[in-house]
């Protein structure tokens, strides 16, 4: 089928049951203001200007979004956005405009609920600054969760070339008055993420913590619990004390664990030797390639950087692995 019919069937759909009023996408607020829009310096590099997009959604955000482009063409197609959420159809019909001008979307601080689930996927390219954070969480209909409506937003973000199964596993773990945030460590691992030069659909996009679950499914297989694949009483380097504290990461060792046990659980003895001696080897050099990132604080924005290298490297061995299951 067509993308762009494909797309259109799933836009009328999410407007035919998510009714505008009834149904809501809106979690605890940033802030209390509607959806401003302006073309503005980029925080990263003043020297570019983007759509700068604050507040909640709400109806008239797609109109507005044109009039600020129009008024005021940015010199780089993207939309900065920091939003709590806020109404469907509007957040559809705003998604609609971000497609039909080849903008990529950046979120930036905070970005939930109908943000992160609808406007987010949108874009030419999907992606986070740095310490930012996505939300995402049930649909609701007077506060109960409605499927159709988790499963119309997940289909639209398919269409984006986003992969459902995030969508819905997040929806169904996370009900209205919950959150499940990510920052760009978690949306890689899960595929909720889409660079500048990544092709789009990219439904064969990396997704390691998806990727990983899927190619250890078996009885062979030891569920680790979501923690280090080490015991954190005794860390002593800064690797391990972030493996520690920073969830996500703790995660995507625990998928990295889980493809290492499958991978032993096939191997003869001598086999298991080498394997057992080449993974430490591969953590010495991790370790000591991502250690230099560091800085003298451990808090979660100086961290970022030691993070998305530790995850990265993570990334790569966990499908170096899952080739050797083949």
């Amino acid at each position: 089928m067509n993308f762009f019919i494909a797309y259109s069937r799933i836009t009328r759909s999410i407007f035919r049951y998510l009714a505008f009023s009834t149904l809501s996408l809106i979690c605890l607020p940033l802030s209390a203001l509607s959806m401003s829009f302006k073309v503005e310096p980029s925080p990263i590099n003043d020297k570019v200007t983007l759509v700068v997009g604050r507040g909640a959604i709400e109806t008239g955000d797609a109109a507005r979004f044109e009039d600020a482009i129009s008024a005021h063409p940015p010199n780089f197609r993207a939309l900065l956005v920091t939003s709590p959420g806020g109404n469907v159809a509007a957040a559809v019909e705003l998604a609609k405009r971000i497609t039909a001008n080849s903008f990529g979307v950046i979120a930036h601080q905070e970005c939930a609920s109908s943000c992160a689930m609808i406007l987010f996927p949108a874009g030419d390219y999907s992606i986070l600054t740095k310490g930012s954070m996505l939300g995402i969480h049930s649909c609701s209909a007077s506060g109960v969760r409605h499927n159709l409506c988790n499963e119309a937003i997940a289909e639209f973000a398919v269409s984006n070339g986003f992969p459902f199964g995030t969508l819905e596993m997040f929806s169904d773990l996370y009900g209205p008055g919950e959150m499940k945030w990510m920052t760009e460590i978690s949306a890689r691992c899960f595929g909720f993420y889409r660079r500048v030069d990544d092709p789009k659909p990219i439904h064969g996009e990396r997704k390691a913590c998806v990727d990983g679950i899927i190619n250890t499914m078996g009885p062979d297989v030891r569920l680790l619990p979501f923690g280090p694949s080490f015991n954190c009483a005794k860390a002593t380097t800064k690797v391990e004390q972030l493996f520690c504290i920073d969830k996500e990461l703790m995660q995507s060792d625990s998928i990295l664990g889980r493809v290492y046990d499958r991978a032993i659980a096939r191997k003869n003895n001598l086999e298991k030797k080498d394997l057992r001696s080449n993974q430490r080897q591969w953590i010495a050099s991790r370790n000591a390639d991502c250690e230099q990132l560091f800085t003298s604080s451990m808090d979660f924005v100086s961290t970022r950087d030691a993070a998305l290298c530790l995850f990265q490297q993570n990334e790569e061995r966990i499908y170096t692995l899952i080739d050797t299951l083949y």
